[in-house]
């Protein structure tokens, strides 16, 4: 199975893939980390990426095709893979001609529900440790891991940062959801609920599927 997660900002994609990738034994990865990971290797690549990254600007299609193309052509993704993410807009979309997904999972969340979850959401600024409110943690306390950071709220986590974010899922996301809802791949998950229930709703889908 070669599976895709898309969704708005806050639906929990990130992790309900890597849930799916334990229970199907399957890698997971993010285009992000993808990108991360070939800068941190030093390649030729990698110093063209950080270049890139350094300037503030987005990292080409054609680029992230072609280091997602390698991370797929390794053996542990022959047999299926999942990822988180990616195609994010219409040209990602067409430079990832040289793969044909099994499974689009689209999570869905309503709008009300992402500015709650990503409001209360707190990040550590040492290791990235994601963290809510909800679970009694506040601005400024220690980042539970012990590793000398703070927990701070992103910038992109703010509310005037998710509407621009949702505008531009909806404008860019949305068209790349549609073109795969046409070869009759999609599947719409409810992503309101625990993450268990979540989980069960999309292996649900994929023993109907």
């Amino acid at each position: 199975m070669k599976i895709l997660f898309l969704g708005p900002q806050g639906s929990g994609k990130g992790t309900q893939a890597k849930l799916l990738a334990a229970s199907l034994r399957l890698p997971m990865f993010s285009m992000g980390q993808l990108l991360r990971d070939e800068v941190a290797a030093k390649t030729d690549l990698g110093s063209q990426i950080n270049e890139i990254l350094l300037s503030g600007e987005l990292v080409p299609a054609s680029v992230t095709a072609e280091v997602l193309q390698m991370r797929l052509a390794k053996p542990d993704a022959q047999q299926g893979y999942i990822l988180d993410g990616f195609p994010r807009n219409e040209e990602q979309y067409q430079s990832f001609t040289f793969e044909q997904p099994t499974h689009v999972f689209v999570i869905m969340i309503p709008e009300e529900e992402t500015y709650r979850r990503l409001g209360d959401r707190l990040t550590c600024s040492v290791c990235g440790y994601v963290t809510s409110t909800k679970l009694g943690f506040k601005k400024e306390d220690p980042c539970p891991l012990h590793d000398g950071g703070l927990l701070i709220q992103r910038t992109d986590d703010t509310p005037e940062a998710i509407t621009k974010r949702l505008e531009i899922y909806e404008q860019d996301t949305q068209p790349v959801i549609r073109s795969y809802r046409r070869q009759g791949i999609v599947y719409e998950i409810d992503g309101v609920g625990s993450v268990e229930e979540v989980h069960q709703r999309i292996l649900d889908a994929l023993r109907t599927s």
